[in-house]
C-alpha cells in the first residue's frame, strides 16, 4: 500500500499549493464518501486524521438524511448516479433495522441482491496488502457474508445477535431448543417469559435465508409462512400469560449480544454456571444480521484512495479509540463510526479486548458467536416479517390473518422482482 500513500501525499500537496501560484489546470477530484447523517461528525474528524497521517486527499461527504421526504430525494439522486456508472467512491452505511420508525428505507434495500450486481469493487488484493487492517482478526463467518464469486466485495462491520444467559439451575443446557420449531414448541416457562418482550424482533432471525437471489423466489411458501406465524402467535400468547405469574428464574443477561450484555449482565455472574441461548433458525443453526457495512464503488476513479481511507479508519488504533499522536496532538481517538443500534464489531480481537474483561464474558462471547452458521443483511423483506410478527397475534380473525399474510407475501415477491 506504499504506492497508495505516495499518491495520497502528492494529491494532498497539490491541493495545498494550488492557491499559491501553482500552474494547475484542474483541481483534483475529492474522494466522495456516502454515510448516514448521524456518522457525519465522526467521519469528518477521521478524514482530517487520514489527511494528516496518511496524506489523504480532500473528502466530500454525501450524507443520507433521516427525514423521509428529504431522504427519498437524496436516495433517488444517488440511484440515478449509480445506474449511470457514477456515484460515491466509498459507502459506509447502516442497514435499516425493521423496527425503525418512518419511511426512510436506505440506499440498498436488498444487500444480498446488490452483492451480485457487480456494483462493488472486489477488495481481496487490497486487503492482502493493507497497511492497517488484518482480517484474520475478524469473525470469518460474518466476513463471508460480503463475498461473491468475484471475491470480498463488501466488508460487514457490525452485526446483531439475540442473546440470553441463564443460571443453569434455572435453565439446564439440555433444555435449550436447537431449532426454531423446537423453540416454538418449548414448554419451559423460564425461556418463554424471557423471550416475550422481544420475540417480534426475533422472528426474522428464524430464517437462515429469505430468498434465492438467482431465481428471485422466496425461500418459503405462503402456507409455510402462515404455519410459522401460527406457531409464533401461540408461543407469544402463552409467554404473555406466564408474565403474570411469579416464582420463575430470570435471565442474568438478555436481549442482544453487546457491550452491556458482556460487561454488565455477565459481569455480575462470574461465579455462576450459565446456559447461553440465542434464537435458532429453521435449519438448526444461528443467524446473525449485519447492520453496518463498507464497500467501494467498482466505477470509482479513486479506488486506491477509497481503500486507503477505509483501511485507516478500520485500523486497530482507531477501532480501539487509542488513535494516533502527531506533534503531541491525538487523532482518531473517538473510534470508528458505529451503528445507531446494538451490535458487535466484526474485529473480534478489538471487541473482546474492550468487552470481555473476565473469563465468563469470554466464555459467553465465544459460545454464542461460535454457533453462528448463517449471516444476512437487514433489508426490506425483514421489515415485512417484522410487521407480520408484530400485528399477527393481535389479529384474531382467521380471514384477516390470511389476507394480511397474502398481501405481505405478494409484496415481498414484488420486491424481489424489482
Amino acid at each position: 500500500m506504499k504506492k497508495v500513500c505516495v499518491l495520497g501525499a502528492a494529491v494532498f500537496a497539490l491541493a495545498l499549493f494550488s492557491g499559491c501560484g501553482a500552474d494547475v489546470e484542474e483541481d483534483a477530484a475529492p474522494l466522495r464518501v456516502c454515510v448516514d447523517s448521524y456518522q457525519l461528525s465522526k467521519m469528518k474528524s477521521l478524514a482530517e486524521a487520514w489527511q494528516v497521517i496518511e496524506g489523504g486527499t480532500e473528502v466530500e461527504f454525501i450524507q443520507l438524511p433521516t427525514d423521509g421526504d428529504e431522504a427519498e430525494l437524496t436516495l433517488s439522486s444517488l440511484r440515478t448516479e449509480l445506474m449511470a456508472g457514477k456515484g460515491p467512491d466509498l459507502f459506509l452505511l447502516t442497514c435499516r433495522l425493521p423496527e425503525t420508525v418512518g419511511s426512510y428505507s436506505g440506499l440498498f434495500t436488498n444487500m444480498e441482491k446488490t452483492l451480485e450486481s457487480d456494483l462493488f469493487l472486489p477488495l481481496d488484493e487490497y486487503l492482502e496488502n493493507a497497511k492497517y487492517v488484518n482480517v484474520e482478526d475478524w469473525n470469518q463467518t460474518i466476513l463471508s457474508a460480503g463475498k461473491t464469486e468475484a471475491g470480498q466485495v463488501v466488508l460487514p462491520l457490525y452485526y446483531r445477535l439475540p442473546a440470553y444467559a441463564f443460571k443453569s439451575s434455572d435453565l439446564p443446557a439440555q433444555e435449550v431448543p436447537d431449532t426454531w420449531e423446537a423453540l416454538m414448541a418449548s414448554e419451559n416457562p423460564v425461556l418463554k417469559r424471557a423471550l416475550r418482550e422481544k420475540l417480534f424482533l426475533y422472528f426474522t432471525y428464524s430464517f437462515d435465508t429469505l430468498a434465492d437471489v438467482q431465481t428471485g423466489k422466496l425461500a418459503f411458501t405462503r402456507e409455510e409462512l402462515i404455519a410459522s406465524l401460527d406457531e409464533y402467535s401461540s408461543f407469544e400468547a402463552e409467554a404473555n400469560a406466564l408474565s403474570e405469574q411469579s416464582g420463575f428464574g430470570e435471565p442474568v443477561a438478555g436481549g442482544w449480544l453487546d457491550s452491556e450484555f458482556l460487561t454488565g449482565g455477565i459481569g455480575s455472574a462470574v461465579d455462576e454456571e450459565l446456559t447461553y441461548v440465542s434464537i435458532p433458525n429453521r435449519a438448526g443453526g444461528i443467524t446473525a444480521m449485519v447492520n453496518l457495512f463498507a464497500a467501494i464503488n467498482r466505477n470509482s476513479a479513486l479506488p486506491d484512495e477509497a481503500f486507503s481511507f477505509l483501511d485507516f479508519i478500520l485500523s486497530d488504533e482507531i477501532a480501539s479509540s487509542v488513535g494516533f499522536t502527531v506533534n503531541e496532538k491525538r487523532y482518531g481517538s473517538g473510534g470508528i463510526p458505529t451503528p445507531d443500534s446494538e451490535g458487535i464489531f466484526v474485529n473480534q480481537k478489538i471487541f473482546m479486548e474492550a468487552n470481555c474483561r473476565n473469563d465468563k464474558a469470554r466464555e459467553a462471547f465465544e459460545t454464542l458467536t461460535g454457533r453462528i452458521d448463517s449471516v444476512r443483511f437487514y433489508g426490506e423483506l425483514d421489515r415485512d416479517l417484522y410487521d407480520l410478527a408484530f400485528y399477527y397475534g393481535g389479529t384474531p380473525d382467521p380471514s384477516e390473518r390470511e389476507h394480511m399474510v397474502t398481501a405481505s407475501y405478494e409484496d415481498m415477491e414484488m420486491k424481489l422482482a424489482e
